[in-house]
């Protein structure tokens, strides 16, 4: 077993089984001796509701989810080449087709014994609407291994850089302003050289300590997503505990109910006998 066959196999899976059968592929992992595989695993996180849905529409529905994420690529070339009649026949494709899809995923959710609620139709729109224009998301959606719905807004050169965490395209070079030659820094007086390396002291300091914040908060922010997948294991962990419990209730009324009518049956036969029995000996005294 590696990472890649325990992915696929969970991310297959119902959320309802998830960290049952996490914890499982956790241990065997432990028993075979890789310790690596076995933290990896652990890291895999339940996928939302939502998630799932596309989840199950990637693996049900491939050659469908291949054409919409190829018509994204199509749309972001034209885009490029300012081909404004194909972008608009291309952004009406791609319209229909998420549309289309989403509906999909909601009837994959229904088939599977899970009735999505209003909005999951509009969550399975938005997220494959961000696949059109994130890479990364698209990777996941296309391997059906989404953790959770994400959205975006906006489809252009400018939305996408900012969904990809980068810096927008660069616009056209336009003429310069005519700015006057700056003063040499060799110009300064004394004192105003030490007010202008203070002030550059000052802000180095501040950039310092903001850095600091910034990497503490992200800190504080992986362990709060830490401690939240550790409360939704433990809540799943809890309803598969009282599906247990639920089942084990259901069997043992059964099992009363079954020997509440052997001993109905049992009381009815010895009756029988007891008047069989009285017969017979009226039958004797006469």
């Amino acid at each position: 077993m590696d990472l890649e066959t325990a992915a696929n196999e969970l991310y297959a899976r119902s959320p309802d089984e998830f960290v049952e059968r996490r914890q499982q592929l956790v241990a065997e992992a432990r028993q075979a001796g890789d310790r690596q595989l076995a933290t990896q695993i652990g890291k895999l996180r339940r996928p939302t509701r939502s998630a799932w849905l596309i989840n199950l529409l990637a693996r049900e529905e491939p050659n469908e989810v291949s054409a919409l994420l190829e018509l994204g690529a199509a749309l972001q070339d034209a885009q490029q080449r300012m081909a404004g009649d194909e972008l608009r026949q291309l952004s009406t494709q791609r319209r229909k087709a998420v549309d289309a899809l989403a509906r999909r995923a909601i009837e994959l959710g229904r088939e599977h014994g899970y009735s999505p609620p209003d909005g999951a139709v509009q969550e399975a729109s938005q997220t494959l609407q961000t696949a059109l224009g994130d890479p990364e998301i698209a990777e996941l959606v296309r391997n059906g291994r989404l953790s959770q719905a994400v959205t975006y807004g906006g489809f252009g050169p400018t939305d996408l850089a900012s969904a990809f965490g980068a810096p927008p395209p660069p616009k056209a070079p336009s003429r310069p302003a005519k700015q006057a030659p700056a003063e040499p820094a060799h110009a300064l007086d004394p004192k105003q050289r030490r007010a202008a390396e203070k002030a550059a002291a000052e802000a180095r300091e501040r950039a310092a300590t903001a850095r600091q914040a910034a990497e503490s908060a992200e800190a504080q922010a992986e362990a709060a997503t830490q401690h939240a997948d550790e409360q939704a294991d433990q809540v799943e962990s809890l309803r598969s505990q009282l599906r247990q419990a639920e089942a084990a209730e259901r069997e043992a009324r059964e099992a009363a109910r079954a020997a509440r009518k052997h001993y109905q049956e049992l009381r009815q036969a010895a009756l029988s006998a007891e008047q069989a029995a009285a017969a017979a000996e009226q039958a004797l005294e006469e």
